[in-house]
């Protein structure tokens, strides 16, 4: 059996990620999970963005630390997350999405 492009996307991910939210970023850039991946598929644009997207979710809303059954996972720093998926977006001709911590402003500053 063939590996789908959910699976692909998964195992590029490197980290732990909820098989719906990726299934949700693979239908937005226009792609089927349960089709086959292939060599056209790995430098699609749409999985390329859809990677982006994981990467993205992740930095911005998984804890930075997990544990499941006996395993204790520390993942990068967010930021880490997103300059890699800005990579992504870059080589695709999308917007970067900014990262760092946010600031907040006074008085109208």
């Amino acid at each position: 059996m063939a590996k789908t492009i959910a699976k692909a996307l998964i195992d590029e991910i490197g980290y732990p990620i909820d098989k719906g939210l990726v299934e949700n970023k693979l239908i937005a850039r226009g792609l089927d999970s349960d089709e086959p991946y292939t060599s056209e598929v790995s430098i699609s644009n749409g999985f390329k963005g859809a990677l982006a997207d994981c990467l993205i979710s992740l930095a911005t809303t998984a804890p930075t630390s997990f544990s499941e059954s006996d395993i204790s996972v520390s993942r990068a720093d967010p930021n880490l997350l997103i300059k890699r998926a800005n990579s992504y977006y870059r080589a695709i001709g999308e917007d970067e999405q900014l990262y760092g911590e946010a600031s907040v402003c006074f008085g109208g500053w």
